[in-house]
């Protein structure tokens, strides 16, 4: 196993955040946050440790993580340590083949062995492509709360094998000039597996920005993502379900913002409480 490598991110101050509404909420989202974050690679899975300083006695909750196809322990990296810089423990399968989700729950598992005295309760899934699609079959292997894939690809690489329990909260990412994985040729597949469901698809960007550093204006929606459902802070959680979940306000993410170029929010989104 590699030593783990230590991160520092800066402490972030909601107060501090420029802007109002979603654009406050999307700018908060738009940086690291106040963990330090060290990075552990074993055989199968590579895990994002958070630290929280002022907070010694701090559990996290968990993000499990499937690589697109090709990918590989490095190549979403820079993104996930982003997400594990707002708290958020962070398991990702070390597979190129992400599909069935079983790496993905085998990470799980692995987390909970190695660092179970610091993990929280709430476990999302998410991935990229192939490992979009496959957080899907993940959450049904692993009972997970809510689901968060970027660009699924739920044709070709991998097919959802089970609709959501329905409880589950998803949140879908798209690109509009993402031409492998586009919302067109995937949307239904992730609508009819869902009960709970925002999509958000950004504008300008292509299938491969989540690979390239903190994963470019749909890294950005990935972590607000990722901080409405995971973090261990109430009020930043609380704040960032607003951008997703019930009726809309000036805190809900719309077509209005200049990286943004589709929004589409079901009555099961609609009706779930931030």
């Amino acid at each position: 196993m590699a030593a783990g490598l230590l991160l520092s991110s800066a402490a972030f101050a909601a107060t501090d955040t420029p802007g109002e509404g979603f654009d406050r909420l999307y700018n908060y989202a738009s940086d690291d946050g106040p963990c330090s974050v060290q990075r552990v690679r074993g055989v199968s899975s590579t895990y994002y440790i958070p630290t929280d300083r002022s907070n010694p006695n701090a559990r996290f909750n968990v993000l499990v993580w499937g690589n697109g196809t090709g990918g590989t322990a490095t190549t979403y990296r820079r993104l996930l340590e982003s997400v594990a810089s707002h708290c958020i423990a962070v398991a990702a399968a070390n597979t190129s083949s992400s599909g069935s989700g079983r790496e993905m729950s085998s990470a799980l598992d692995s987390m909970r062995s190695r660092y179970g005295d610091i993990l929280g309760d709430k476990v999302c899934t998410a991935g990229h492509s192939q490992g979009g699609g496959g957080s899907f079959n993940a959450a049904n292997l692993i009972g997970a709360d809510c689901v968060i894939p970027v660009q699924p690809d739920t044709r070709f690489t991998t097919r959802i094998r089970d609709d959501l329990a329905s409880h589950v909260e998803v949140i879908a990412l798209w690109s509009s000039r993402d031409t492998l994985a586009p919302a067109s040729g995937n949307r239904r597949n992730v609508q009819n597996a869902s009960s709970i469901l925002t999509q958000v698809e950004t504008s300008g960007e292509g299938h491969f920005a989540p690979t390239t550093g903190r994963g470019g204006n749909i890294g950005t929606l990935f972590r607000l993502a990722n901080i409405a459902q995971l973090s261990n802070n109430p009020e930043h959680a609380t704040e960032a379900r607003r951008a997703f979940w019930g009726p809309a306000t000036e805190y809900t993410v719309t077509d209005s913002h200049r990286d943004i170029s589709d929004v589409r929010r079901d009555r099961g989104a609609e009706a779930t409480a931030p």
